[in-house]
């Protein structure tokens, strides 16, 4: 890591102390807000699927309007898989009915 990355590091620490409840973000802010690692913030990113950024003067911003609806985006995605995985074992584990004889 570079002198200058860790001076960054540092100062954020210290500034992240001090930051109140909606309050922008910062993308280091964000990953330790929502307790993600930076590496799996831009494979989210990647993908797609990484909260809504504002770019002001060089610097990357996330409102928190942006964190709240990227947060509700990612609890529906979690439910629609449970849903899923869920009927899957329905599935599974319902026995199969023999076909009725029509008399």
């Amino acid at each position: 890591m570079s002198p200058r990355s860790k001076k960054r590091r540092l100062t954020f620490r210290e500034r992240s102390k001090n930051r109140r409840p909606g309050d922008a973000h910062t993308r280091l802010s964000f990953c330790a807000s929502n307790h993600i690692s930076e590496s799996l913030y831009f494979s989210l990113k990647r993908q797609g699927r990484g909260p809504r950024e504002i770019e002001l003067d060089g610097r990357i911003i996330i409102t928190p309007e942006a964190e709240r609806d990227w947060r509700l985006e990612r609890e529906a995605e979690t439910m629609a898989k449970r849903r899923a995985r869920d009927a899957a074992a329905q599935r599974a584990t319902t026995p199969l009915l023999p076909p009725e004889t029509a008399p």
